[in-house]
């Protein structure tokens, strides 16, 4: 979701996003369907009903969210599902769940009647969570009194696991299909402890010391902690030990705030999320029995997997992460939930926050949710590519922007990166880049900076030259890759020099 890119936090990510021609229905929908979204998936709004987070000026108010011990939320409340929102900075000008509502609706779901959706506080632990869908599913009687399916996104997959394993209801649900879900964790929850989510972010955000301490505020970030074996290292990339990062002991000293270090009730919290996600660990490890599975995972992006810490005395600024294969905030084996083998899951070449965007994904859910759909997908397969060498099959695609924060008029660069099973010829995929200025989506030129060594290595390089308007914004740069989908990066345009 950074994990509060989950966390895209992955859920509210950069906006990923496929043409899609509306399937043409069979029968309509067989069964009730739930939504659970994942983490900042949910507006969060006051008493009264001002929205804190989940518009433009949820950055802002993230000190607000600041969860007192003991406290379960009361001061905000859930008011429904982020579908689309525009909020200042990288990675957050999102389309979140507007494509899949859209999706549900071509497939003949109708709100209400036979499509739910379960916000609920993000910051609360997943078991608390899922009591409250509980309680929402025995208030409403379409799913109360019959079988159901569920989609479940990110840390909402989570929920749906503590509940079916707490109320033993399986038998209740059909099927449930996970989208990138964290079965083993996201290291990027580990990122934004240690760096934020960026320079401008930080800064309207109120600096690297204040996330700290609201994001370990969340009972949630815990359960978020990667749970995969040797995932956290102390020492250097060449020798190394192995730590628990669910262990309390090793939260200490300037790891954390110092209001998390005494042994007052802010310690309390880390203890007490620390144990809950250890109890995640163990239910996660038992396969539930009744209920049919899917597990869609993103397969090409660059994601981090391991963390290092010079030791576990050093503080969260010099910890590194290194990167493997993933939909940008989860690791595909997390999302597999299984290290060693991605049998029996489907991929996804799409970013974590809109991993359903995917023209397979979108065909599966179509195909697993409406009996008899006629799939919309055209092409033989995921992830082959036509070129003029002939069909070349994507190992992995990386694109950013550097840098990605610049003054009003300044300039950066977009490097795209394609690496190919095959060998492959120069200029025989070249990506498409747009940059939205002001509303207007202008082509921007690419050129090939592929060397004889890339060719070697089955790999392509390009790069745009971006400059950035005149007015403070942030600004959206979709990158095409052939019939693969759309990726968006975000280049920010600031006056002020911002400091971690």
């Amino acid at each position: 979701m950074r994990i509060l890119r989950l966390v895209s936090f992955s859920v509210l990510c950069g906006l990923l996003s496929i043409g899609y021609a509306s399937p043409s229905r069979a029968d309509g929908p067989q069964r009730p369907l739930l939504f659970i979204p994942g983490i900042l998936g949910s507006k969060l709004s006051d008493k009264a009903g001002n929205t804190v987070w989940g518009d433009r000026n949820s950055f802002a108010n993230y000190g607000s969210l600041d969860l007192a011990p003991g406290s379960d939320g009361g001061e905000l409340r859930a008011s429904g599902l982020i579908s689309s929102i525009n909020v200042l900075g990288p990675f957050w000008t999102i389309h979140q769940y507007d494509d899949l509502l859209n999706l549900l609706h071509d497939l003949g779901y109708e709100d209400g009647k036979t499509l739910f959706v379960f916000p609920y506080d993000w910051r609360l632990s997943n078991f608390e969570t899922a009591n409250r869908m509980d309680r929402f599913i025995q208030k409403t009687a379409a799913l109360r009194e019959s079988n159901f399916d569920i989609v479940a996104h990110s840390m909402g997959g989570l929920v749906t696991r503590i509940w079916m394993a707490k109320t033993r209801s399986t038998a209740k649900v059909h099927k449930v299909i996970y989208l990138s879900t964290p079965f083993l964790g996201s290291m990027n929850s580990l990122e934004t402890i240690s760096s934020g989510w960026g320079p401008f972010e930080n800064l309207v955000a109120g600096g690297i010391t204040r996330i700290r301490h609201v994001t370990l505020s969340f009972p949630s970030i815990y359960e978020l902690f990667p749970t995969y074996a040797n995932c956290c290292r102390a020492g250097s990339k060449e020798n190394f030990t192995t730590f628990d990062v669910l262990d309390a002991n090793n939260w200490s000293g300037t790891w954390l705030p110092a209001e998390y270090l005494s042994g007052g009730a802010r310690r309390s919290v880390l203890e007490s999320g620390l144990q809950n996600a250890r109890a995640l660990r163990s239910l996660i490890a038992t396969q539930p029995s009744g209920t049919e599975q899917i597990r869609i995972t993103g397969d090409i992006l660059e994601t981090k997997l391991w963390l290092y810490t010079p030791s576990l005395a050093a503080s969260p600024d010099q910890w590194t992460f290194t990167n493997s294969r993933g939909d940008g905030t989860v690791p595909i084996w997390s999302a597999a939930n299984n290290f060693m083998s991605l049998e029996g899951t489907d991929p996804s070449f799409v970013e974590h926050a809109t991993v359903f965007a995917d023209k397979y994904v979108r065909s599966r859910l179509a195909r697993e949710l409406i009996p008899g759909v006629a799939p919309p997908v055209r092409g033989n397969s995921l992830g082959e590519v036509v070129t003029p060498d002939g069909i070349r099959h994507l190992s992995s695609v990386r694109a950013k922007i550097d840098p990605p924060l610049v003054r009003p008029g300044g300039q950066a660069s977009a490097q795209i990166e394609l690496s190919f099973v095959e060998p492959t010829s120069a200029g025989a995929v070249v990506p498409v880049v747009e940059m939205n200025r002001d509303a207007n989506m202008d082509r921007i030129a690419v050129s090939e900076v592929t060397s004889p060594q890339d060719l070697k290595d089955h790999r392509l390089i390009y790069r745009a030259v971006l400059t950035a308007p005149q007015r403070e914004d942030t600004y959206e740069v979709k990158v095409t890759i052939a019939d693969q989908g759309t990726t968006s990066l975000y280049l920010t345009a600031a006056r002020q020099p911002p400091t971690k």
